[in-house]
């Protein structure tokens, strides 16, 4: 992560999440406990809050496709997440009109749940055939069918079974 990300770029980050927790703050007039963030995350997420550990992830492949967008998006999308359960406790939706509230009020930042950021490319692919054609598993995906789910083509409806892993794209 120190390699990757410069210091200029983690001040920002830093500012903006200690800017949506002090607007949170005197909105609610409490003290809320700064949250501490990392550059874990993988995958399709742009970023997870681990409420009970007032802990943030955010992906760095999808941070440098789009600085800019990424602190001022995503990053309030985390903090507001770690507000509303600070506040509000674990008994609310995670994308509830509480976050909503405090995404549009607080961080001043339009409340989706959804990014549009590219994807990182699966390392391990595995092919699976149905009756109609090839599909094209993600290890994860994969690890799941090793545990016994199964998965029904949806063009045909027969069941997919494994054929063979395959090289990245």
């Amino acid at each position: 992560m120190s390699n990757v990300l410069s210091a200029k770029l983690k001040n920002r980050i830093a500012e903006k999440v200690q800017e949506c927790m002090i607007r949170a703050e005197r909105y609610f007039q409490i003290k809320l406990n700064m949250p501490t963030y990392n550059f874990r995350q993988r995958g399709r997420s742009a970023g997870t809050a681990y409420l009970q550990r007032n802990e943030m992830r955010f992906n760095l492949f999808m941070l440098t496709q789009d600085t800019e967008r990424f602190i001022e998006e995503v990053v309030p999308h985390e903090v507001a997440h770690i507000v509303v359960h600070q506040v509000f406790g674990s008994k609310v939706r995670p994308h509830g009109k509480e976050w909503v509230a405090v995404m549009e009020h607080i961080c001043n930042v339009e409340a989706s749940r959804t990014h549009d950021f590219e994807v990182p490319k699966a390392k391990n692919l595995f092919e699976y055939r149905c009756q109609c054609r090839t599909h094209e598993f993600t290890a994860h995906r994969h690890g799941r069918v090793k545990r016994g789910s199964q998965y029904l083509c949806r063009q045909c409806g027969s069941q997919l079974t494994f054929v063979k892993q395959i090289a990245s794209h």
